[in-house]
């Protein structure tokens, strides 16, 4: 890994970068209770048609746990990494991309090829939303050619071009992180705002929110594509905080640095009931005075985080970004005092989300020439 800081540019939105105009053909080929949420402000009314309000513990509306479910594995993080993913100037190889997005799930999965493995995940009968986290386009979000690699994996396996969701808060952010706005054919793309939010909130311990109803009605299943960021209240933005994006009311979320409400979103049904998978976004990341993008804290660390486990993801994310402090001389997010502590929260047995313990998270790495 290298540890120089490249002076890179301010933003990647509106210059073209080598992965984003692959065609279709290239991508295939490199294959708590009420009252008191009330009175606290933190469940609020959502003013949306939409579904009625969910108690944790019932099914989430519409999904389906027969594919999926049986293919979780708790406490494993695959970590794909390859030395030109991307470059100095922020400029990303969509086929290197592929081929990671393609080489971290067969070994999740631990089966022969990818098409077999994305199946182990999801079933082709499956509506997938494709979470990503395009907050602070066009600075920095999940990188267009991640998740383009991951759509194209999912086509391979038998997933219907219309069958993906890639979707954010809002439209124009996503436009901003350069997708491809769509509604209609092939694979959809567009932002909380079309659809709207549920009717009623859903309550999960100290959490009271309204559901996407991109999430709650129209998919069956879930691929969290988030973005490994420093996060100046969480400490860490990886996989569980990336749900902050599906409801209606993040802001009302960040007291005692997101604890435990990163948690208890978690818990939800909506998520809890219909996540599969995450591809996390290593390809770039921002150690230091996140969410925002800055480039002299922002390393071109070239890899993917894999897994099924939110919890691993996320404390093998803190890990990563506590190595690239030091390495810089600056102190532990611990030190500073941003532990994010709701990671540890989540593994509670209150929460049961995944294992937290670096001591028992198996850390499968591959590195790719």
């Amino acid at each position: 890994m290298s540890t120089r800081k490249p002076r890179q540019p301010a933003d990647r939105g509106n210059r073209p970068s080598s992965g984003h105009g692959l065609t279709r053909r290239q991508v295939l080929k490199g294959l708590a209770a009420g009252g008191l949420l009330a009175g606290s402000g933190l469940l609020s009314s959502c003013g949306q048609p939409g579904t009625e309000a969910t108690q944790a513990g019932t099914s989430a509306a519409g999904a389906d746990l027969s594919s999926g479910r049986t293919a979780r594995r708790d406490g494993v993080v695959v970590i794909v990494r390859h030395p030109r993913a991307i470059d100095d100037q922020r400029r990303v190889d969509g086929e290197i991309v592929v081929r990671m997005v393609q080489a971290g799930v067969t070994r999740l999965a631990e089966t022969s090829g990818p098409a077999e493995a994305w199946r182990r995940f999801f079933s082709p009968s499956d509506v997938i939303g494709l979470k990503v986290n395009c907050l602070g386009a066009p600075s920095t979000h999940t990188h267009t050619e991640v998740v383009l690699a991951a759509a194209a994996g999912l086509q391979a396996a038998g997933v219907a071009a219309e069958n993906l969701i890639i979707f954010d808060r809002l439209t124009s952010e996503l436009r901003r992180a350069g997708f491809a706005v769509s509604e209609e054919t092939g694979v959809r793309c567009f932002g909380t705002e079309r659809r709207g939010y549920d009717s009623q909130p859903t309550v999960v311990g100290a959490v009271g929110s309204c559901f996407s109803r991109i999430v709650s009605e129209d998919c069956t299943a879930l691929l969290n594509l988030p973005l490994l960021k420093d996060h100046d209240v969480a400490g860490v933005s990886l996989a569980l905080k990336n749900h902050f994006g599906s409801i209606n009311n993040p802001n009302k979320l960040h007291p005692n640095q997101c604890c435990p409400y990163v948690a208890d979103l978690n818990l939800a049904p909506q998520i809890r009931a219909k996540e599969r998978l995450i591809v996390a976004d290593a390809l770039e990341a921002i150690y230091d005075g996140g969410p925002t993008y800055r480039p002299s804290t922002t390393e071109a660390y070239g890899a993917l985080l894999i897994g099924t486990d939110p919890v691993a993801v996320d404390r093998i994310g803190w890990q990563i970004i506590d190595d690239l402090r030091r390495t810089a001389g600056l102190r532990t997010l611990a030190e500073v005092g941003r532990e994010p502590a709701y990671i540890d929260v989540a593994a509670d047995e209150e929460h049961n989300l995944g294992v937290a313990d670096l001591s028992r998270i198996n850390k499968v790495e591959i590195s790719l020439t």
